[in-house]
């Protein structure tokens, strides 16, 4: 619990953090078992929360994983884990094909193109730790190794970086056709660019991060309260 809460001091915003420090007990039991029945619940909510969360950003195939994510078993043992990873396992793979997907429709000499792809980058990145998927995972992995590997959490988070920075593609580029076709010259251009694009390549993706932000502090809280 100790890391989980180190980490979403950076994820979340500090009007979250101010929030979830007038909930929580100072005094939570940190016995070995509470530390493992809190790491069983954090690696559930991963799996059957936050994977289908991103998931639905995949038109059909993703609402399927989603919906059967959701409705496993909750995840506490390597039988629970091993149920979902059968499902997460599905997004093997994604890395690579959104890779293939940026180098064939990408070009790192085009200035509107290379900067599409830097800011859904770091739109993609941000996602990933705003939504507290990587500080859950730390704090999942450090007490149930062998479940977290069970449940391919790995995958998981290879997976949905794949999703998150395909979707931000998607968000940001008609953006930058429409400054790019606007007025002014080039240079004028490249500067307003530079300053809107990050900002565009994170919309897509900010109402499943707001979303996963208020569970997750609500997962604080219980696992605050475990006893």
């Amino acid at each position: 619990m100790n890391i989980l809460g180190r980490e979403l001091n950076s994820a979340l915003p500090q009007e979250m953090i101010t929030g979830i420090c007038s909930q929580v007990a100072t005094n939570a039991p940190m016995t070995a078992n509470h530390e493992r029945l809190r790491a069983g619940r954090a690696l559930d909510w991963l799996a059957r929360s936050w994977v289908p969360h991103w998931s639905l950003l995949i038109p059909d195939v993703g609402e399927q994983v989603a919906s059967s994510l959701v409705g496993l078993p909750p995840v506490h043992d390597l039988q629970t884990a091993e149920a979902a990873g059968n499902l997460i396992g599905t997004l093997s793979g994604s890395a690579d094909n959104a890779e293939r997907f940026v180098a064939a429709n990408y070009k790192d000499d085009n200035f509107y193109e290379r900067t599409a792809v830097k800011v859904a980058r770091q739109a993609s990145s941000k996602a990933i730790v705003a939504s507290a998927g990587a500080a859950v995972a730390d704090a999942a992995a450090s007490v149930l190794l062998d479940e977290y590997l069970a449940a391919q959490i790995d995958v998981a988070l290879e997976g949905v970086t794949a999703l998150t920075l395909t979707c931000s593609l998607d968000s940001v580029w008609p953006y930058i056709v429409n400054w790019a076709n606007g007025p002014g010259d080039f240079d004028a251009k490249q500067i307003s660019i530079g300053n809107l694009a990050p900002y565009a390549a994170e919309k897509a993706l900010d109402p499943t991060i707001e979303a996963l932000q208020q569970e997750v502090c609500g997962l604080y809280v219980e696992l605050c309260r475990l006893a």
